[in-house]
């Protein structure tokens, strides 16, 4: 939210300004510089623009990648035996892979959809994670789906320690998770949970959720190892063997599925300029979004939805 302010801003740094400092500089030397004819000079200016954007969007996003990082900081400053952080993430789809396979087979192929999430919380002061990854045979990997694992996620964590009272949510920006549904899906949790989802804050690509793809990578590993000892992973439930084999992965529970139920009745919630907020607290029965994390005060937002949902 924009707020205005009293004092001037008139303060610089000189490492700050000195990018622009020196872009403004090569721009200046190419216009001095002699050119055999005007298409080259029109090529090297247009050459020059598109560079100068595209490391003007580069800083743009190591700023936003810092500034929303913070949050994953401050969460974890928070921990403790009753507060979660669960960082989610849809892996890459499992391609199927045979021990010994032809050429036909090595076409054609459907992934295996698994859906990654790694808890955190701390115990005497001890950082504690576990993760969980789900595998579903057949998935659109939309908010539906986001919605029934998440769920099932904090009602397990909460069965099996009853003292959690509290949830943060990191995701990156993917469709499944930054929408209104999932969103708004997320404030019901408490009444069938008993836990309720502090808020939820979205990573910059490539920002933020290290955690599930660390996971991911130690998972096909462990996949792989199973494949060389001739085995065949070509669906969910082979796959759910592969990553328990050998005692599993340490801290790693699986579940597999068929199919997610996705279907929606009842008319979508909206959230006016959702695309732009990438951070949402949940306080007092109200939702209040910011653009980047804890810049302003926020801007409170107004949900309505049908009971259908």
């Amino acid at each position: 939210m924009r707020q205005s302010c009293t004092h001037v801003h008139d303060q610089t740094c000189d490492q700050c300004t000195s990018l622009a400092s020196a872009l403004s500089d090569m721009e200046k030397l190419l216009g001095e510089i002699p050119f055999c004819n005007e298409d080259d000079r029109d090529e090297a200016f247009y050459l020059y623009r598109n560079a100068a954007l595209a490391i003007r969007a580069w800083k743009c996003h190591l700023l936003r990648t810092v500034r929303q990082d913070q949050a994953r900081f401050d969460a974890l400053d928070l921990l403790d035996e009753r507060t979660v952080l669960l960082v989610n993430d849809w892996a890459m789809k499992f391609i199927p892979q045979k021990y010994r396979e032809s050429q036909a087979d090595w076409f054609g192929k459907r992934g295996i959809s698994w859906h990654i999430s790694v808890a955190y919380r701390k115990v005497d002061q001890q950082l504690q994670s576990q993760a969980f990854i789900n595998l579903i045979q057949s998935c659109s990997q939309g908010s539906a789906a986001v919605v029934v694992i998440l769920h099932h996620i904090i009602q397990t964590l909460k069965l099996e320690h009853p003292e959690i009272e509290r949830v943060f949510l990191r995701q990156d920006n993917a469709g499944c998770y930054h929408s209104a549904s999932t969103i708004v899906a997320c404030t019901r949790f408490e009444a069938s949970t008993g836990v309720k989802i502090e808020g939820l804050d979205f990573s910059d690509p490539q920002g933020g959720k290290g955690a599930a793809d660390r996971m991911a990578a130690a998972a096909k590993s462990h996949i792989r190892m199973f494949i060389n000892e001739g085995n065949d992973v070509t669906n969910a439930q082979q796959m759910k063997d592969a990553l328990l084999s050998h005692g599993g992965i340490e801290g790693v529970r699986v579940a597999v599925s068929d199919s997610l139920e996705e279907s929606v009745t009842g008319e979508l919630p909206k959230i006016v300029g959702i695309s732009k907020l990438n951070n949402f607290r949940f306080t007092s029965g109200k939702l209040t979004a910011w653009r980047a994390y804890a810049v302003g005060r926020g801007k409170l937002l107004e949900l309505t939805t049908t009971p259908g949902l």
